[in-house]
């Protein structure tokens, strides 16, 4: 016999161990959550009652946290935003089943490990500073615009804008590459994201095991203090490994 539980379709949040514990949260819709077993693996999810799932930001922080909360009792491969299947037998049939050894493995690789995002972002008037000091041509152009209308000016101020693009380009490539390759002797492994703005020197996620996670914190405290507040860090984590799983399973 069939139970109504059985036929509610399932919304999942990520994969997880057989022998996961119950997570004391609510999910999207503030749904309880549950773990769908299949042999030693299982999917995180909530009842879904529609087949998709609206986007919004209760919707996705409600996705982000459940899979939070699940990585502090062990690993969690995170399944992309808005995944329904129909009922909890369909997550077995078209999700753990025939993707189960993979999936032990990616389990078994992350045990113990948790992903770290560092953007940096420039202090704007210290990194200009630091651009007319370092170019003649940009300290004139600067001095000549101050001192001239707008209009009077012009040819100046495109000029102007244009060497300190270039000049932000150069300084974002060597402070990434020179923060990344400090960083990255505390991680398993690194994904480089792009920077979103002029002003971010630095778009980085980590993989690191949770043993050195101090031993990476610490060495984000002494990079930044070598910064002079030219750069500020943002720091996130410990997270699930978002940027280091691929499960895109479609419904």
């Amino acid at each position: 016999m069939t139970s109504s539980q059985d036929t509610e379709p399932k919304y999942i949040y990520g994969v997880v161990r057989a022998g996961a514990r119950a997570i004391d949260a609510p999910g999207i819709g503030q749904r309880p959550l549950g773990v769908v077993r299949h042999q030693k693996i299982g999917a995180l999810t909530s009842d879904a009652e529609f087949d998709q799932i609206e986007v919004g930001r209760d919707e996705i922080m409600a996705h982000a946290q459940a899979l939070e909360r699940a990585l502090e009792h062990g690993p969690v491969l995170p399944m992309r935003f808005g995944v329904v299947m129909e009922s909890e037998q369909a997550v077995r049939d078209q999700l753990l089943a025939p993707h189960r050894a993979e999936l032990e493995a990616q389990l078994d690789e992350m045990e113990d490990k948790v992903e770290v995002n560092v953007k940096g972002i420039y202090d704007e008037p210290a990194i200009l500073r630091e651009v007319v000091a370092e170019d003649r041509e940009v300290a004139q152009l600067k001095e000549i615009t101050s001192t001239r209308t707008e209009a009077a000016s012009y040819p100046e101020r495109i000029r102007l804008g244009e060497l300190i693009g270039l000049a932000l380009e150069d300084k974002r490539a060597a402070d990434s590459a020179a923060i990344i390759e400090r960083l990255a002797k505390h991680a398993v492994a690194v994904d480089v994201g792009e920077a979103v703005h002029e002003r971010m020197a630095v778009n980085c996620s980590f993989l690191i095991k949770r043993a050195e996670l101090d031993k990476f914190d610490r060495a984000l405290d002494a990079l930044a203090d070598g910064q002079g507040g030219r750069i500020r860090f943002k720091y996130a984590g410990p997270l699930p490994p978002h940027s280091f799983v691929e499960l895109s399973l479609e419904s």
